[in-house]
């Protein structure tokens, strides 16, 4: 007689009734890794399609000598997105903005928006930290560790927002975890997942340790997709699951060799497409639907690689263009034309320390970038101003359905229609 806890046989786990008295009903219990697949060929077209559009951007990326020099706006479109995934309404500006001493210090008293802007900032120094380990350790899938996934979530919580509830960072959950979802009927919410019991956590995650770092048969983008799926099941901490799952992607795609930098932002299109992320997740679960939850997820990487790659060109085409047009002006003047894709806001004292000159030398080239409206001044003071680089955080923050087809791109002024100037 089949019961609320049977599943398919397909499902790659299974419900269990938890311990008389307790109050949730049922817990999943996630089958060990790597599941029973026969890769269609849809879901391999797929994943060419989405292997060959992380090429052509990690192949943009290879045309300068410093990447992080001119995208690191990358990492913060993809902790903004991260953010927003959460519910938050932070932005790639916001985060820039928390970073401008003069403008942080304005307001004494913590503000919700601060505080979830803190939140993107951890994001992104986690991620860079990540990096960097691997970068010393070695960039090999071995290097991905149940040790590294909690150093995560230990940068991401050990300052976040304040609450009553300890959301212990970097420590495995030692209770249930619950998600919920809003009632059909609108009255409040109600259970939709329970994750596996508390004590399964340890060795659970020892697996997907193992998954990810084992030689595969599999496309990397494949076993990348399978892994995500098993870490969100799991979901080992007590809140932050989504974003050190979402990081963990990112690491995934770099220990592959996919990306060499952190240029894909995988979580604007799990922002865009929640609902059906959070349905494609459970219906894995419960029906053993991976050949639906690959192409999704494939389709994501595809979507993503190209949004990112036309950002990217367009960003290379007006760095070279400030080149150009700074050749004959004073030499500070195009160096902190360049600074500008690393630090798109600054102070003039800033830009002083950035391109090391003196304060009236960093001015003048100020002065001089503000005419030509590459900066402008965003505060109104006569004192402790502020500059935005405007025509490259335009590039940053368009909004992905203005931008130019990635197919069809051509020379950034013609594609933005900006004078040349």
């Amino acid at each position: 007689m089949k019961d609320e806890y049977d599943l398919p046989t397909d499902a790659p786990g299974q419900y269990m009734p938890l311990r008389t008295g307790e109050s949730l009903p049922k817990a999943y219990f996630p089958d060990k890794l790597p599941p029973v697949l026969e890769l269609p060929d849809d879901v391999i077209k797929e994943a060419s399609r989405a292997t060959w559009a992380l090429g052509r951007l990690e192949g943009l990326g290879s045309e300068i000598d410093n990447p992080g020099a001119v995208f690191s706006s990358f990492v913060y479109k993809e902790a903004e997105q991260s953010s927003q995934v959460e519910g938050t309404a932070v932005t790639v500006s916001d985060i820039y903005r928390y970073d401008v001493d003069d403008l942080r210090i304005q307001d004494t008293v913590q503000s919700d928006h601060e505080a979830d802007v803190r939140e993107a900032r951890n994001y992104i120094k986690a991620l860079n930290d990540a990096i960097s380990y691997l970068q010393t350790a070695g960039i090999e899938r071995q290097s991905i560790t149940t040790e590294l996934i909690k150093s995560l979530h230990e940068q991401l919580l050990v300052k976040d927002r304040s609450n009553e509830k300890d959301p212990l960072p970097g420590e495995l959950r030692p209770g249930y975890a619950v998600i919920e979802e809003a009632s059909p009927k609108g009255l409040g919410k109600q259970v939709r997942f329970v994750p596996p019991k508390p004590d399964s956590v340890p060795r659970l995650m020892g697996d997907l340790e193992q998954f990810i770092q084992r030689e595969s048969n599999w496309p990397e983008l494949v076993d990348i997709a399978i892994a995500h799926y098993q870490f969100e099941t799991i979901h080992p901490f007590k809140d932050g699951n989504g974003r050190v799952g979402r990081l963990l992607v990112v690491l995934m795609l770099i220990t592959s060799g996919s990306l060499h930098y952190p240029l894909l932002y995988l979580s604007s299109y799990i922002e865009r497409n929640r609902t059906e992320y959070a349905d494609r997740l459970l219906a894995v679960s419960e029906e053993g639907k991976w050949d639906e939850w690959l192409r999704f997820f494939l389709r994501g990487i595809r979507e993503q690689a190209e949004e990112a790659f036309v950002r990217a060109k367009l960003l290379i085409d007006r760095r070279k263009e400030y080149a150009r047009r700074y050749t004959d002006a004073p030499k500070f003047v195009r160096q902190l034309s360049l600074a500008l894709f690393q630090e798109p806001y600054f102070t003039v004292r800033e830009a002083s320390e950035q391109i090391d000159v003196v304060y009236q030398t960093a001015n003048n080239a100020v002065e001089r970038l503000e005419a030509d409206g590459v900066v402008a001044e965003i505060t109104g003071n006569e004192q402790n101003r502020v500059f935005r680089a405007e025509e490259i955080m335009d590039i940053v923050e368009r909004p992905a359905k203005a931008l130019p087809n990635s197919n069809e791109l051509v020379d950034v002024q013609q594609a933005w229609q900006l004078p040349d100037r």
